[in-house]
């Protein structure tokens, strides 16, 4: 690249690490801190390590407490010192090395995609259903829920009608027979 100052984009393993931490710093008015601290130790990455999904657990708790709390210094001091962070509350610390992060998001992945499977599954069980079929009308045709529900009234009506004329005949049937009468129902014939 011409006209490229030496060592402007080149940086420390150390620098690149820090950056998440004064990113974070300079970014608090764009996304919230207590957001990106969240979206970074959340336990879900840790799905398979109990020992550090129960850490992450404590660590995203501390974040919403501080959030809820507008405690804006303890979300600071996770996010400028995690570690000493996690120490200081005497839990299990976490590595964060980009080998061990690059198969805890692998992992994640994983997860991710069986559940995304899963989920797909289950809407195409769904769509193999009977009952999908109004859904599917109502989205192309949102008033053919009206017209069901009024085809569905009026067959409604109809059986309705057909059931109490027999219980009507039904019941002069039984008093004929025992010789007792039995009060109507409402709405019978």
């Amino acid at each position: 690249m011409q006209g490229r100052q030496p060592g402007r984009w080149s940086c420390s393993r150390a620098e690149n690490r820090s950056a998440p931490r004064q990113l974070a710093r300079e970014n608090i008015s764009r996304v919230p801190l207590w957001k990106k601290l969240v979206r970074i130790y959340h336990p879900d990455r840790f799905a398979g390590e109990l020992e550090k999904h129960e850490t992450y657990e404590k660590l995203t708790s501390a974040i919403n407490r501080a959030k809820d709390n507008r405690d804006i210094s303890t979300l600071r001091e996770i996010a400028d010192d995690p570690h000493g962070f996690i120490l200081r509350q005497g839990w299990t610390w976490l590595d964060f090395t980009e080998e061990e992060e690059i198969g805890q998001l692998r992992r994640l992945f994983e997860t991710l995609q069986l559940q995304i499977i899963s989920i797909l599954d289950a809407l195409n069980e769904l769509q193999a259903t009977p009952d999908f079929e109004p859904y599917q009308l109502s989205e192309v045709t949102p008033a053919v829920v009206d017209d069901v529900v009024t085809e569905k009234s009026e067959l409604l009506k109809k059986e309705t009608a057909v059931l109490e004329t027999e219980a009507a005949k039904l019941a002069r049937e039984i008093e004929e027979l025992t010789g007792q009468r039995f009060p109507r129902v409402a709405g019978s014939i």
